[in-house]
């Protein structure tokens, strides 16, 4: 009996989404490799700096040290021009350009730092003495903005300079190699920068209003995906993969942002910062009380609408986003009706494995009906792209 199905390939869908971050098993082998030659190369970096017997932390073994991370950062960029660069490895890029950030984002910090010290002539002592009439003063404006106004502008702008310090580095890696993870990272700095701007221009301001600042960063890493898929509507191209990073950096920002503002209001209180668990949301689910119960009732409402958003822009990366809280938020209500600890594990695992097992089977059709009343061409059509098929 001949099998008739036996030469079909087993691809994606064009309704799924394709994995922006891994082309064959080949890129997991090359990402094992990758992975085992940084750590050989931090630690025969750790040998070096040893085997030159230096005094730690004096000015001597702090360059040697910073040296050999960028040099190490040096040889990365050259890995990436053959990995990524030539032969189009995604995951070993990833992983590439996440340690280039990092050990570029270090040397150009302390290379900030030497100016500071070398060539502004900026010591401890001098700080110390520059904010001392600030000490005995309690929190507020008036002791933020003079602590502020107390520190040399080289001192203040070290926010804006360490944000530049991250998101530099990822600009040339974007440019250089087009890597779509690094376009991500690229958002998530710009987005960074935009906040150490406010930080450094009124601390107390951007401090006081952070839950509303954060809101705002994830919506506009959030609404940069929607823009870089409306260019990519068939998500077949690196833009479509520069949007799917977007979306997954925006999705837990946007998602606590969002949560901490209907738990603290759109800015904090010098009362909230007294009580430093007034700042998690998970903790303040974890009482039990009517306080805990409400959170988890609007965490649980809040997620919902992320499920709206992803099923309508046709992205999971939202929904994924939340499955913790979302787990946290169902057990909460559950034990809220008396049930043991086990039996509470249990239903909060059936009822959340269950909606998103159901959702991910009934995924087109959910979207072929929300998307009935927007048109099938055009520019919302590149927003809200339309459900193919018929199935999950």
């Amino acid at each position: 009996m001949t099998d008739t199905n036996a030469n079909e390939t087993l691809t994606a869908r064009p309704q799924d989404e394709m994995l922006p971050f891994l082309n064959n098993f080949h890129d997991i082998f090359t990402t094992i490799g990758v992975v085992i030659l940084l750590a050989g190369l931090g630690a025969g970096a750790v040998q070096v700096l040893d085997g030159l017997a230096l005094p730690e932390g004096e000015q001597g073994w702090q360059a040697v040290l910073m040296g050999l991370i960028g040099g190490i950062a040096v040889i990365i960029w050259a890995l990436s021009a053959l990995l990524v660069g030539k032969q189009r490895r995604i995951l070993p890029g990833i992983v590439l350009s996440g340690a280039f950030a990092v050990a570029s984002a270090i040397v150009l910090v302390w290379a900030y730092v030497q100016f500071l010290i070398h060539g502004v002539g900026i010591t401890e002592a001098s700080l110390e003495a520059a904010v001392a009439p600030v000490d005995d003063m309690e929190f507020g404006r008036d002791a933020v903005m003079a602590l502020a106004n107390a520190l040399p502008v080289w001192v203040r702008i070290l926010p804006m300079v360490a944000a530049l310090a991250a998101l530099a580095p990822m600009i040339a890696y974007y440019l250089n190699f087009r890597l779509p993870f690094a376009g991500g990272l690229t958002g998530v700095g710009l987005v960074g920068l935009v906040v150490a701007t406010l930080f450094t221009i009124d601390p107390y301001t951007t401090i006081v209003w952070m839950p509303a600042v954060n809101v705002v960063a994830g919506a506009a890493l959030l609404l940069a995906g929607i823009i870089f898929d409306s260019r990519d509507p068939d998500r077949n191209t690196r833009i479509s993969g520069t949007a799917f990073w977007l979306h997954f950096f925006a999705a837990p920002m946007l998602l606590t942002a969002v949560l901490n503002v209907t738990q603290l209001g759109w800015t904090f209180s010098e009362a909230d910062f007294a009580n430093p668990e007034a700042f998690s949301l998970l903790s303040a689910m974890a009482t039990n009380s009517a306080e805990a119960t409400g959170l988890a009732a609007i965490a649980l409402a809040v997620i919902g609408v992320f499920a709206l958003i992803s099923l309508l822009i046709n992205r999971r990366a939202l929904i994924v986003s939340g499955l913790l809280t979302a787990g946290i938020a169902i057990s909460v209500l559950v034990s809220a009706s008396g049930l043991g600890v086990g039996a509470v594990v249990a239903v909060t695992l059936l009822v959340l494995g269950a909606v998103v097992v159901l959702l991910g089977a009934a995924w087109n059709p959910v979207r072929k009906i929300l998307l009935t009343p927007l048109p099938s061409e055009g520019p919302l059509a590149r927003i809200f792209p339309p459900a193919n098929g018929a199935v999950g």
